[in-house]
């Protein structure tokens, strides 16, 4: 049975990628309005759960990590549709190496190398496969987003999902009887990232006097829905993040200049934030009253952290495999790394029983498990890569900044910054969804770089002229 599942699955995917994304291609090909509907779906989509839009071959179900099997994404299949189409326009602006799509690459490279060192191989390969095919919709965003426009409709689709994301939380909470609600999430904290990641773009977009009346309403609301989804899972962390990019967007704003719309949205927010903060206010004290000793004898973080380290100094250049983290700090594959979890417990007065330590937690760091996995370099690698997005994303946004799009790229900056931030204390990239829509945000950016450079030899033929 097991057989035919996979096969099935099998000509499912093989439909998606060499029928469907290629027949998408052909139908809105020199199709505005259609490529626009495609983009704001395909962000729309994301708030529906994983299952909805992933197949897995080689599934691998109990296993945390960056992948569980060869996962396909369907909105890869989007994403080919909407190259496909650029191609058949024979657009200039079509690039098969957008800005930052190399240093990604040259990532995902340097972290195969590892597969040297895994206690399996085939789990190395896995987010390989992943984060490869993952540069279809890097490619595929980057070729639809023509103008300003189709960036708004892309965002339309954000803020659509986030107002339904509000939606299901709300009966999760009110109706269902959820403390801290995951939404059509695997867990709340990834949701939590997910809400402020788009709310802070979304909110510039809001605030900039270029946008109009009816779009601005409806990205305030998607931003104060993303507020509320992060009161509702109780995240502290998610909450400052949401609080110190709101003040980064809105400070910035005001660096444009005053407008009536700045003050009243300013001001909505700070009225709305301080009544919803006091009538969390107990959930949110109970949430910490009930976080327990972080003391590093206490804190299971800081023995995962230990664990990491500990990889790293055994395997600096390679790691000890991409995605072998949970092999390799459990029993029966790792008895040497599960042996500090287990001392740690020792310590803490608890019994020993090898049987309990055969699913040890992955660390919650996302930069302690990449290097552990991958080592120095690929850890170098990755960071390099989004430092190269974040270059871009100020530049883009110095660029254009007397025009919206020049706050709407200081919140990517903002939203991609603080959420790398957060990654010191979250695995940010193991969740598809939450991956996926950094990928998007990327590829928007990539984007704004290409603008900027064709702004740049516009000026300087003028100056020239």
């Amino acid at each position: 049975m097991e057989f035919v599942t996979t096969i099935i699955k099998a000509l499912v995917i093989a439909f998606v990628y060499l029928i469907a994304g290629p027949a998408l291609g052909f139908m809105i090909k020199g199709k505005d309005v259609a490529r626009r509907i495609t983009l704001g779906f395909m962000a729309w989509w994301l708030v529906r759960p994983p299952s909805d839009f992933t197949l897995t071959l080689y599934s691998v179900k109990s296993y945390r990590g960056h992948a569980k099997g060869f996962e396909f994404n369907f909105l890869e299949g989007i994403a080919i549709g909407l190259a496909l189409a650029a191609i058949l326009e024979k657009r200039k602006d079509f690039k098969w190496l957008p800005p930052g799509l190399v240093p990604y690459f040259i990532w995902i490279l340097v972290s195969v190398v590892s597969v040297v060192a895994a206690i399996d191989p085939i789990y190395a390969l896995m987010p390989a496969v992943k984060f490869a095919k993952m540069s279809l919709v890097f490619l595929g965003v980057f070729s639809a987003l023509h103008d300003e426009r189709d960036v708004k409709a892309l965002m339309r689709g954000f803020a659509i999902a986030l107002l339904v994301q509000l939606w299901v939380c709300l009966w999760g909470r009110y109706a269902g009887g959820g403390y801290r609600v995951t939404g059509w999430f695997e867990h709340q904290n990834p949701m939590a990232m997910w809400s402020y990641q788009i709310a802070m773009p979304i909110l510039a977009l809001a605030l900039a006097k270029q946008t109009s009346r009816r779009d601005m309403l409806l990205f305030f609301s998607a931003f104060g829905a993303a507020g509320l989804v992060v009161v509702l899972t109780v995240s502290r962390a998610a909450l400052a993040a949401l609080g110190l990019g709101t003040i980064i967007v809105v400070a910035a704003s005001f660096f444009e200049g005053f407008s009536a719309r700045k003050v009243i949205v300013t001001c909505v927010m700070i009225v709305g934030g301080t009544l919803v903060m006091l009538k969390a206010a107990d959930t949110f004290m109970a949430r910490v009253e009930g976080a327990g000793d972080d003391s590093p004898e206490n804190d299971l973080r800081f023995v995962l952290n230990l664990q990491s380290k500990t990889m790293l100094n055994d395997h600096p250049l390679t790691g000890i495999g991409w995605n072998n983290y949970g092999l390799a700090n459990s029993r029966p594959l790792g008895d040497e790394y599960s042996k500090i979890l287990e001392d740690w417990e020792a310590n803490r007065g608890r019994a020993i029983y090898p049987e309990n330590f055969m699913q040890n937690p992955l660390t919650e760091s996302l930069y302690w498990l990449t290097l552990a996995e991958t080592g120095y370099p690929g850890f170098i690698a990755f960071v390099l890569f989004f430092l190269v997005i974040f270059w871009h994303s100020l530049r883009t946004s110095l660029m254009f900044w007397k025009s919206s799009l020049g706050l709407f790229f200081f919140g990517l900056l903002a939203a991609l910054a603080i959420s790398a931030l957060h990654g010191t204390v979250e695995r940010v990239f193991t969740q598809t969804k939450n991956l996926t829509t950094e990928i998007i945000l990327c590829a928007i950016v990539a984007r704004g770089a290409y603008w900027r450079a064709e702004q740049k030899k516009l000026n300087s033929l003028r100056r020239a002229g």
